[in-house]
């Protein structure tokens, strides 16, 4: 799982959640959305898992590795509410795909805990998407009683020079039509995040939870008038949601 709160404690769950986020990447504008989560166990610890735009599946028959495809939606930028970003070329959405690998172990004795490590590679496959990304990611969940878990994670995101000039360059036809000056923007580390987030189980099948997202993004992103002048690199989210498990 590429990046966004990873709710694995729970086994077999569906659900869904309604959040704030920025309209945009970059964007100091909101917005208001639903988002879809879900994660099924299947036999011989493989699994599938889905949250919001992103979905993946371990196909490895271990107790601890994992791997397996995964695929995610980009959204784009066009019709947006700051009237000087409006004026910039539109941004269609688009499909990315790629591989995850990781580890996770979970202690039963003491301090119970479960950690996940790992690391995700995509690419643009269809839409407006563009580029590459690898994004290296982490969490931890603790038990604080039999209804009631806590966790907390982060990771980083380097992306491709045509991603980042795509959401963060600025040509020259474009800064005459917008006004903002001209910038380029190579391939680096666009952000780092951290989340953390709390389950707790109203009932044997009945779940609700809540957490908050924070990007921060980084180097020739962060230096792009888009984001300097227009919006804001300090990128937050939080949502609250309520899920079924079996």
């Amino acid at each position: 799982m590429a990046s966004g709160i990873q709710v694995d404690v729970i086994p077999n769950f569906v659900g869904a959640g309604l959040g704030s986020t920025t309209e945009w990447m970059g964007s100091k504008e909101r917005i208001w959305a639903v988002v879809p989560g879900g994660r099924v166990q299947l036999e011989k610890n493989r699994f599938v898992e889905v949250y919001g735009p992103i979905v993946d599946m371990n196909v490895l028959d271990s107790p601890n590795w994992e791997f397996g495809p995964m695929a995610s939606y980009r959204f784009g930028r066009s019709e947006v509410e700051d009237s000087v970003v409006n004026l910039l070329p539109p941004i269609d959405g688009g499909l990315e795909a790629g591989i995850f690998a990781g580890w996770h172990y979970i202690r039963t004795e003491g301090i119970p805990y479960r950690v996940r490590l790992g690391v995700s590679v995509t690419t643009a496959i269809s839409g407006g998407a563009t580029g590459g990304h690898v994004t290296p990611y982490a969490s931890v969940w603790v038990p604080l009683s039999t209804r009631l878990f806590v966790g907390v994670g982060g990771g980083l995101t380097w992306s491709s020079e045509s991603f980042m000039q795509q959401r963060f360059g600025v040509s020259p036809e474009a800064s005459a039509a917008s006004g903002l000056p001209t910038h380029s923007a190579s391939a680096g580390m666009r952000q780092y995040y951290l989340w953390p987030a709390v389950i707790y189980r109203v009932s044997k099948e009945w779940y609700a939870a809540a957490g908050a997202f924070y990007q921060r993004i980084t180097g020739d992103g962060a230096d792009s008038p888009i984001v300097a002048q227009r919006g804001d690199a300090n990128q937050f989210s939080a949502g609250m949601g309520v899920g079924y498990s079996w």
